[in-house]
């Protein structure tokens, strides 16, 4: 009886600690979703582009699709990597700015950078819906696809902009900073203490 009970205590502890690994793998997977979908994108114009030269230099054989679904690939990949970057923060910055300006104009000038983002992505947003229902009964013409369908990542990826600025909006009101800014304060930081090492 013991026995059975001992050995159900180590299943059920078992089957907690592969449950409990899975779900960072899960959220993991969640929160890089996107940086997923450009990378698989990437991938599928390599392989497409590859299969195309293949048929066109060794089969003689011409595949025109090859080069319109890498090209409307790149277009998906291009607007997904913009909404990656806002999310991460990582678009062009003046570092020489970050480090003149003083601390208690940083949170302010952050908060500036995001509300110029959120114009840029309501442009987008509201032109791209604009463009997106003009092209809809529009066609490509080797694949047939829709060109509305194919515009319509460009109100999507503005769409995700906005969500990602306030969430950073809302983090920069608890206290926290924006993450690529936090990455220049570190390189701001280790640099600094270098100098102080090298002069000691």
């Amino acid at each position: 009886m013991n026995m059975s009970h001992k050995n159900s205590e180590k299943l059920n502890t078992s089957a907690t600690d592969e449950s409990a690994d899975r779900q960072p793998l899960i959220r993991k997977l969640f929160a890089n979703s996107l940086e997923y979908i450009a990378a698989s994108m990437l991938i599928a114009i390599c392989v497409v582009l590859f299969a195309g030269m293949f048929a066109r230099y060794f089969l003689q054989i011409g595949l025109g699709w090859t080069e319109e679904a890498a090209r409307y690939l790149q277009v998906w990949m291009t607007f997904i990597g913009a909404a990656v970057a806002v999310k991460r923060w990582g678009h062009f910055q003046l570092t020489i700015v970050n480090q003149w300006v003083p601390d208690r104009v940083q949170k302010p000038l952050q908060a500036f950078s995001i509300f110029i983002v959120c114009i840029l992505a309501l442009v987008m947003v509201v032109h791209g819906i604009d463009i997106t229902k003009i092209g809809w009964e529009q066609t490509s013409p080797i694949m047939g696809w829709r060109i509305g369908q194919l515009y319509l990542v460009a109100p999507l990826s503005g769409t995700l902009m906005l969500i990602f600025c306030f969430i950073h909006l809302f983090n920069l009101m608890r206290g926290q900073s924006l993450p690529g800014h936090t990455l220049v304060l570190n390189q701001q930081l280790h640099s600094s203490e270098s100098t102080k090492g090298m002069q000691s």
